[in-house]
């Protein structure tokens, strides 16, 4: 059956939602999402019904929800319609803010970001983008028991100097190096719905 489709943020997108089931492969939209994300942020389903919210703007993780993908209906272009932010098919069970947190030598100082493209995998998305000049590769999948969201970080010229990640409201963690040379950061679901504003 054909469904209709419209362009919305340079992407051809079904008039309906996305299925809410749990999907074998990854899911991707580049639309306007809600809970204060950036405008050109990016929506992603992973296999096992888990979905999160990339800001290309901060190159992280906004959130991650649990269950179906999106309804992007609120985001379709229409006669006098206004657009609004898709509706999330789940509970939220992470939230973060705050500016680039992906920080080097010294957690207070803000980096220069810049993304530079994505590759979607089968279970998994790596996004590309720089950090202070640095080249970032970080492939995002859900963690092997479940529980949680696994960033898994290549810098290049990373080994030198130590690598924070800097979240508002919490303190400055530093990244630890695993033996392959790749940087980790887990993201844990907490056990109930967040409350986002």
């Amino acid at each position: 059956m054909l469904r209709p489709v419209f362009l919305i943020a340079g992407f051809l997108v079904a008039a309906f939602a996305f299925p809410s089931a749990a999907q074998a492969e990854v899911q991707i939209a580049r639309i306007f999402m809600p809970h204060q994300a950036s405008p050109s942020s990016f929506a992603i389903g992973l296999p096992g019904g888990i979905s999160f919210c990339w800001d290309p703007l901060r190159c992280s993780v906004s959130y991650i929800w649990k269950g179906g993908f999106i309804d992007v209906t609120p985001s379709r272009p229409g006669l006098g319609k206004f657009i609004e932010a898709a509706t999330l098919l789940g509970p939220i069970v992470y939230h973060e803010v705050g500016e680039s947190p992906l920080r080097n030598s010294d957690p207070a100082r803000k980096p220069e970001i810049a993304f530079t493209g994505y590759t979607l995998k089968a279970d998994a998305i790596e996004f590309r983008y720089t950090v202070d000049g640095r080249k970032v590769r970080e492939e995002i999948r859900v963690h092997a028991d479940g529980t949680a969201l696994l960033r898994r970080l290549e810098i290049e010229s990373g080994a030198d100097g130590r690598w924070w990640h800097v979240v508002t409201g919490r303190p400055a963690a530093e990244l630890i190096r695993d033996r392959s040379g790749t940087w980790t950061i887990t993201l844990p679901f907490s056990s109930g719905s967040l409350e986002t504003r």
